[in-house]
């Protein structure tokens, strides 16, 4: 009688989408488990958003002005915001478990290195959405309403894109410094980006350098593609393409400025 072979599956190194969900959930246990990090990251876009459309209601009469809803103006500016910030969120995160010794353990684990990367992009993720969608419904009490709903989906385009672009930016430099006294830059960085652009007034009604930086700088066609649902007329093509080709291009500059960086981390 011959005894039968019994075979075992061999579950070798995990997968990098395995790796990469392990390291996103621990992200967001953590948010769950802090959950004023969230807090943080909500109260500058609804700050913003509450003393902009109570004290800036007269620029929509400002000849040329898109809207007569002022509120529809700045609101995808404060989504775009609190993505960023909740996208630099991956960064603190990082900063603090390479100062407790935590990053050192990651890098051991096996499989791809880069599921670390994205797992931070993961969680960040979730924060950005979290807040998002917090602003939107706050946006929906100051008096903003949709001129399309077209605009919507690309307006979540929007938020991924600057959630990443805010997340790469981070662990970029975190991989490089390794050390938490590089944070402050994520946030003043975020700042100049956004605020050198459309974020206050159309590109048609800025004067002086102001023009010229926001002709150069690609957020100013991220804004443009977030408020496609909230502008008259809005979802035209000519205003979503330069944004959509403005974000691939952001990710994948900075996704590469990440991913080298972690590539060339030595503990």
């Amino acid at each position: 009688m011959t005894e039968a072979t019994v075979t075992r599956p061999i579950t070798g190194e995990p997968t990098l989408w395995r790796s990469t969900g392990a390291v996103a959930w621990r992200g967001v246990l953590r948010l769950l488990r802090f959950p004023a990090v969230l807090i943080q990251s909500f109260f500058f876009p609804a700050f913003f958003l509450i003393v902009y459309v109570g004290l800036y209601r007269a620029v929509t009469e400002l000849p040329g002005f898109p809207t007569d809803n002022v509120a529809n103006w700045y609101l995808p500016f404060m989504l775009l915001q609190g993505a960023a910030f909740g996208g630099v969120g991956a960064g603190f995160s990082t900063a603090v478990d390479i100062d407790n010794g935590f990053f050192d353990r990651l890098m051991l684990m096996p499989g791809n290195r880069r599921s670390i990367l994205l797992g931070a992009i993961g969680s960040a993720l979730v924060r950005s959405y979290g807040v998002a969608i917090a602003v939107l419904l706050l946006g929906g009490a100051v008096g903003a309403r949709p001129e399309n709903w077209v605009g919507m989906p690309l307006l979540f385009i929007a938020v991924t894109s600057v959630s990443i672009i805010g997340s790469c930016f981070s662990l970029g430099l975190i991989y490089r410094v390794k050390d938490q006294r590089i944070a402050p830059l994520f946030s003043i960085g975020i700042f100049m980006v956004l605020f050198v652009s459309t974020a206050q007034v159309p590109l048609d009604l800025t004067t002086g350098w102001l023009t010229t930086a926001a002709k150069l700088n690609p957020t100013t066609q991220i804004l443009e593609l977030s408020r496609t649902g909230f502008v008259d007329p809005g979802a035209q093509w000519g205003q979503i393409w330069p944004g959509l080709i403005a974000a691939g291009v952001g990710m994948a500059l900075l996704g590469a400025f990440a991913d080298r960086g972690l590539r060339n981390f030595v503990p």
